[in-house]
């Protein structure tokens, strides 16, 4: 009688433990975590499971959404999202100012994502045909941070997100260590060229001035009155930069322009053509740019 009990004792107990297994194993998707987020506008949004079909209307937005892990999910691109090299085969719906409704709904997203300006230009056409619009702004690397974190949530990858964030925010201190202590009269003054016609720089607010201080030198623009301002070639010159950086392939045509050998840039040789993705995308090469402006403000750090 006592093996009999003992054996029907071990029989409750596994079938007890098969059935906790179950329950769990069971339970209805309703009753997982939720994902809840909120955009740049403001915007809550709340899924039971991340979304399968996603379209990016920027460039930026698709470098980041693959570099959270969600690239899979994503199922059109705006033009020129050529990186990673997967993005450019896929769909385009839209350019830097305008999205193609019509072709945008033949992919049945379940989830848009725009930079804050564009979103802002298209929110109630893409509301009225029912589509979800997540709007994203990145003026910073905190800023950046905060997106890649949030888009990885947003997507079901918020532990990729993680790493991802951890380790660019490491290599940027890694910078600052180097950088920091450097005093203002070590900095080069360093003018950006964004744009050469008109003589388009980067000025307060903008990441570009960002890197350029993070990275040990001093931006010519960084007390002009906006993040985008534009120059004469007269106050240029003036102004007499150290360090030219070009986020464009003119070095030849910038060193033979009227007036501008007597710039401190030119006559010494440092003249520099960037790769214009590691300081103009706002994701994660950023950090690859900023890397590149301390080596060429200070070599020897």
């Amino acid at each position: 009688m006592v093996r009999n009990g003992t054996r029907w004792a071990r029989a409750l107990a596994v079938g007890l433990a098969l059935l906790s297994c179950l329950v769990v194993l069971g339970r209805s998707p309703v009753q997982a975590a939720s994902i809840q987020v909120t955009d740049a506008l403001g915007q809550n949004y709340e899924w039971n499971a991340p979304p399968q079909r996603i379209i990016a209307l920027a460039p930026s937005i698709t470098e980041n959404l693959f570099a959270v892990g969600a690239g899979p999910q994503v199922v059109g691109v705006s033009a020129y999202s050529d990186y990673p090299s997967e993005a450019a085969s896929l769909p385009v719906v839209s350019d830097a100012t305008q999205v193609n409704l019509e072709r945008l709904l033949e992919l049945q997203p379940d989830l848009v994502v725009g930079d804050l300006q564009l979103v802002r230009a298209h929110l109630e056409d893409l509301k009225r045909l029912g589509v979800a619009v997540f709007a994203v702004d990145v003026p910073n690397l905190e800023a950046l941070w905060e997106a890649l974190l949030l888009l990885g949530q947003a997507t079901g990858h918020e532990e990729t997100a993680r790493s991802l964030v951890a380790g660019l925010q490491q290599r940027v201190a890694a910078v600052q260590e180097r950088t920091a202590s450097i005093p203002p009269d070590q900095r080069p003054l360093v003018f950006v060229e964004v744009w050469n016609d008109p003589l388009m720089t980067a000025g307060p607010g903008s990441f570009i001035d960002e890197l350029v201080t993070l990275a040990g030198g001093r931006n010519l623009a960084h007390e002009a009155p906006s993040a985008w301002p534009t120059y004469s070639p007269e106050t240029v010159i003036a102004r007499d930069p150290e360090v030219i950086l070009l986020t464009h392939p003119n070095r030849g045509e910038v060193q033979a322009r009227p007036g501008w050998q007597s710039v401190r840039a030119i006559r010494d040789g440092k003249v520099y053509e960037l790769d214009p993705d590691s300081v103009t995308i706002t994701g994660p090469r950023l950090v690859d740019g900023l890397e590149a402006l301390a080596r060429i403000f200070h070599p020897d750090r």
